[in-house]
């Protein structure tokens, strides 16, 4: 793997002597990860840096105690800043005019960034308006004493969009004033920590266009200007009918999102290189590329080709999407035309640290992101190790040294395979580098490993290369030539669909996507440990083959990580666990056998979004599991069942079991009927289960049906799913939406009701036999699943409760319910 050189004094005087960038990007980090340990003292952590500084000055000709005080400056500085991005907002901060519930107020502010608009599939027809999202600058909110000035940043989602609405206008904005909400469920995506990431707190949602008034116009804005254009002159000439290869190029090409990509997305989610739909340090890499080389290829000196790629990343990077990784891989595109600018020798690693450092001086919380720790990991991984392993690999065999020891030159058969060899160990091996560094991150942060993705990212290398670069052509030409858009969207799409086509195959590979709960960070720190032994140099050659081997060992468990965990049948440890889930206006309970299977009993919430994608399916991903036995509906209520559909496909339900009323309530229900004729097409069965049933789970655990009987007459709600599940001498009720008339009828028989813990009715709503319902089965703990506005029934449960242990999951988040195999039962909640 080539050797590695030895200690030299600059090594023994410190990183900031051989590699200052180096140094001080890791004294950065060091600071910033140190920034929530210590106290809120931001103003003294940046004196006490500045003073070390200047300190570090005065005793230069030391070179070891200079570089230690310049370290814990600058990591000084990092605890400083951090704090600083994290706690510290102006006292007129438009956050200090919300509450933890939605209030309405008039906001003034100026658009700071385009106005998109995003739509939404429908769930069974059931059409949801588009919305328009912005962001702005906060200046004067309407109080009771009239306009105050204010300040903060602030997100603008308007429904249904104001097509007048533009980048740079001054507006009025009537809506709902709310805190972005946060993660609910394990595994779900925390809006709240990614917006106050980007020092955003609040949010305001115009119900109506004409809530929004413009009062000034922005005028003339360039960069306003050249997104359009560039996005118009993509979309000329594409057809209806090539409507997803569109949409799939600007997603690549400008990182638009776009609903038709749903299916898309799940396939490069699946395979492991969703990083090609996102704008990344490749896509600009790859692009800056292609302009330095042909600048190179028409023989413009290499200072001036340099200027033309740093033009066009700038240029690249104001139209595309903005994001955090544009501004990452502009930054470093940068830093390496303006070394060959200045013919400075270009140090990899060191430009690499250069941008860590601008980039966390600016926004210090991307140390906590997973694209930043992905995107500059990967790079790092592939500086360090990528040649090295490709020599080790690319060795060459005893006639090829014979060959050359005598000077006789290669046929060309011998020419091309030795170049196809290495063109392919090259690929593999930057391939390998790439998944063995990011592998722990993406289980860290997205609860999933994709073993094929070194064969899927080395495949589709090739089509994404000239999709985007087709993309870039379509552009340049259409603007040029744009009579002829149709011929040039038919070239662009050739390789799109190529794409497309090739990411579908890959993703139904068995095995692709295998769902890992989350690993623990001292295990990561100890993979990357390993990873970073054969960095230390050293003269022995023994040890060098030990450092290699502890390199190569922490690699083979992370490919072996697959087999030993996400392959293998998954074990419950003998422990029922059963999981309300924060769903919105709706209910959903995942049952976590002993035996390790998994059961849903409801799956539904009529709170806008999809509920499958966004809540059920990465809870699983959490909890290390992907697929699901069978699926309880409890009645034929949309809020029970709308993500039932989508849950059999991606998750291969055996069966779903409803009531005997269910079909002649989804007679006059659409939504029912699409979900069943869903399940049909799956060849996923449809049972019923009636009262009297017990169904045998596991050893010692049992399901039995409570309510309903055969009776056709009832309505929908009080023909809902009562059960009671058993394990270990302990129960929990499940009682669905029942009201009056069935729990009347259920209190006939009080000792079938006793159980441990109540999953509150009609989520925890209260009836004129609430309170006799509520003594007959005697709970220890009661929970409810509900949205986070409390319907007056709900207001008087809380009441009738007030004296038993009750949660709701619009404040704890996701109730877990605990019974050990010793009958022990446990509740944590997610959020406290």
């Amino acid at each position: 793997m080539g050797g590695w050189p030895a200690a030299t004094t600059q090594t023994k005087l410190g990183l900031f002597a051989r590699r200052p960038a180096v140094g001080a990007a890791v004294a950065l980090m060091v600071g910033i990860g140190l920034h929530r340990m210590l106290p809120d003292r931001p103003d003294v952590w940046l004196a006490l840096a500045v003073a070390g500084a200047i300190a570090a000055v005065g005793v230069w000709r030391w070179g070891g105690a200079a570089n230690v005080l310049l370290a814990m400056s600058v990591a000084l500085l990092g605890a400083s800043v951090g704090q600083l991005e994290r706690y510290h907002f102006p006292a007129n901060d438009i956050v200090a005019y919300t509450t933890d519930a939605s209030r309405l107020a008039e906001v003034e502010l100026v658009i700071d960034q385009p106005p998109r608009v995003l739509t939404q599939d429908s769930p069974f027809g059931r059409p949801l308006p588009p919305r328009q999202v912005s962001g702005g600058v906060v200046k004067r909110i309407k109080t009771l004493g009239g306009w105050r000035e204010a300040s903060g940043n602030i997100l603008l989602q308007v429904s249904p969009p104001k097509p007048a609405l533009a980048y740079g206008q001054r507006v009025t904005v009537l809506g709902m004033l709310a805190r972005p909400a946060p993660a609910m469920n394990p595994g779900q995506f925390d809006w709240q920590r990614y917006y106050r990431e980007q020092r955003i707190l609040v949010s305001i949602d115009a119900p109506h266009p004409e809530n929004v008034q413009i009062l000034a116009s922005g005028g003339f804005a360039p960069i306003n200007w050249l997104r359009e254009r560039a996005r118009e002159a993509l979309a000329k000439g594409f057809t209806k009918q090539q409507s997803v290869d569109h949409a799939l190029l600007r997603a690549l090409l400008l990182g638009d999102s776009d609903p038709q990509l749903r299916d898309i997305q799940a396939d490069f989610i699946r395979t492991g290189t969703s990083h090609h739909l996102s704008i990344s340090g490749m896509h600009v890499a790859v692009l800056g590329g292609v302009i330095f080389l042909l600048c190179r290829l028409v023989r413009i000196s290499p200072r001036k080709s340099a200027w033309a790629m740093m033009g066009f990343v700038v240029l690249y990077g104001l139209v595309a999407l903005p994001a955090p990784p544009v501004v990452r891989s502009i930054i470093l595109c940068l830093t390496f035309g303006i070394g060959i600018v200045f013919r400075r020798a270009v140090d990899g690693i060191q430009l690499l640290a250069l941008t860590i450092f601008i980039m966390l001086v600016i926004h210090p919380l991307d140390l906590y992101n997973a694209g930043f720790q992905l995107s500059f990991g990967t790079v790092l991984g592939l500086m360090l190790y990528a040649t090295r392993l490709t020599q080790f690999l690319d060795r060459q065999d005893v006639d090829e040294r014979v060959l050359m020891l005598h000077g006789i030159a290669p046929s060309r058969a011998q020419s091309i395979k030795k170049w196809f060899r290495g063109w392919l160990v090259e690929g593999i091996a930057t391939g390998f580098v790439a998944w063995a560094i990011s592998a722990p991150l993406i289980v860290e942060h997205f609860d999933q490993l994709n073993p094929w993705s070194i064969l899927a990212g080395m495949l589709l290398a090739l089509p994404v290369f000239a999709s985007m670069v087709g993309g870039l052509l379509k552009v340049v030409l259409t603007l040029i030539v744009p009579g002829l858009a149709p011929q040039w969207a038919w070239l662009a799409a050739l390789p799109v669909e190529s794409m497309r086509l090739g990411v579908g195959w890959l993703a139904k590979i068995p095995g692709s996507d295998v769902a890992l709960p989350a690993v623990p960070v001292f295990m990561v720190g100890i993979y990357y440990g390993l990873l970073l032994l054969p960095l230390i140099p050293t003269a022995r050659t023994r040890v060098k083959w030990i450092f290699r081997g502890g390199a190569a060992t922490g690699c083979v468990t992370a490919v072996m990580l697959p087999l030993l965990i996400g392959f293998a049948p998954r074990q419950g440890g003998g422990e029922l666990r059963v999981t309300l889930l924060s769903v919105g206006a709706g209910q959903c309970a995942v049952v976590h056998l002993p035996s390790g299977k998994t059961v849903l009993i409801d799956a539904g919430s009529s709170s806008p979004g999809d509920l499958e994608r966004r809540c059920i399916e990465p809870f699983l991903r959490h909890e290390g599991s992907r697929s699901v036995d069978s699926i309880y509906i409890s009645h034929a209520n949309f809020d029970h069942f709308s993500a039932v559909a989508a849950t059999a496909s991606e998750c291969g339900v055996r069966e779903v079991i409803v009531t005997p009323q269910f079909s002649q309530h989804a007679a006059k229900n659409y939504p029912a009927r699409l979900m069943l004729r869903k399940l049909a097409e799956l060849e996923c069965p449809v049972k019923q289960a009636v009262a009297g049933q017990i169904v045998q789970f596991d050893e010692g655990c049992t399901l039995e049906m409570l309510w309903p009987p055969a009776d056709p007459m009832l309505d929908a709600n009080n023909s809902c799913q009562v059960m009671r599940l058993t394990y270990k001498g302990r129960s929990i009720l499940f009682t669905g939406d029942i009201q009056a008339p069935a729990e009347a009828a259920l209190l006939a028989d009080e000792g079938k009701l006793k159980s441990d813990i109540l999953i509150a009715p009609h989520h925890g709503s209260a009836e004129e036999t609430t309170a006799r319902f509520l003594d007959a089965v005697a709970p220890t703990t009661i929970v409810a699943s509900n949205d986070r506005t409390l319907s007056g029934k709900q207001r008087e449960f809380d009441k009738l409760v007030a004296d038993r242990p009750f949660m709701r999951t619009h404040q704890r988040g996701a109730i877990t319910i605990h019974i050990r195999p010793d009958g022990a039962i446990s509740i944590t909640t997610f959020l406290r």
